[in-house]
């Protein structure tokens, strides 16, 4: 009796431990450390935090989008650790996306790397960035910290800098919604068709923003979505979302 015991004690040990480094493979395990040190070092190159002016970013810029086929830019956002490259998704067939399982120079990489969705326009009135929300703390996993109305207020900026030109964003709004199994966003506009689309969009990231700006904010703008899980919700996702201003 007392051996089953101790032995049903050291199974569920053991199965414990497989679970706890299985989730952390799939939430930015080991491999997922080592990204957080290689984008460390890609900040150094292309931030203008670095030194760089606005020419020598944009050169670097240009050169890492001709080394990386699907380099897209890079994206800070105030107060947090994201820091990271942003990549434009190569999905396959079964619809699987590229940039959740591999970092930006293609390698195999749990914690994956941001991405904008195969089809987006730079251009686009709505431009989501996609990335895990991972336990080690790498990608989106800060996002979670706009939930706090004095971190809203106090880091609210986000750089996206891309061969196009530098860009500003100030954080409006943060949602934690559901969305369909099968999709990985919660709208449904990359360019809005009249003034009454963006009005309808304006009211809905005031209606289920958990965190959201006081100002007013009139139709006639460019957005940008970063999104990534949130775990209050089956399927739940976390959207910040900011008005360009530069």
């Amino acid at each position: 009796m007392h051996k089953a015991i101790i032995l049903a004690a050291c199974e569920g040990i053991l199965f414990g431990i497989s679970m706890f480094f299985f989730m952390l493979d799939k939430n930015g395990g080991p491999d997922g450390l080592y990204s957080k040190e290689l984008y460390k070092r890609e900040y150094k190159i292309v931030s203008i935090a670095g030194g760089l002016d606005d020419t020598s970013v944009n050169e670097e810029l240009i050169n890492l989008a001709n080394e990386y086929v699907d380099y897209v830019g890079y994206i800070s956002v105030e107060g947090t650790s994201i820091q990271y490259p942003v990549m434009r998704d190569r999905t396959d067939a079964t619809g699987y996306y590229y940039y959740l399982s591999h970092n930006y120079m293609g390698e195999s990489d749990s914690s994956g790397c941001p991405f904008i969705r195969r089809s987006s326009d730079l251009s686009d009135d709505v431009l989501e960035v996609f990335a895990h929300n991972n336990r080690n703390g790498t990608m989106f996993a800060d996002l979670m910290r706009f939930e706090d109305e004095d971190f809203f207020n106090d880091n609210g900026l986000i750089h996206f800098d891309t061969v196009d030109g530098c860009r500003t964003y100030k954080v409006i709004s943060v949602l934690d919604v559901a969305v369909d199994g099968g999709e990985y966003t919660f709208f449904g506009w990359s360019n809005f068709p009249d003034e009454q689309t963006e009005t309808e969009f304006l009211r809905q990231i005031t209606e289920y923003g958990v965190v959201k700006t006081h100002e007013p904010v009139s139709p006639g703008n460019q957005y940008l979505l970063l999104v990534t899980c949130e775990y209050t919700h089956v399927d739940g996702r976390r959207i910040v979302v900011a008005i360009r201003t530069s």
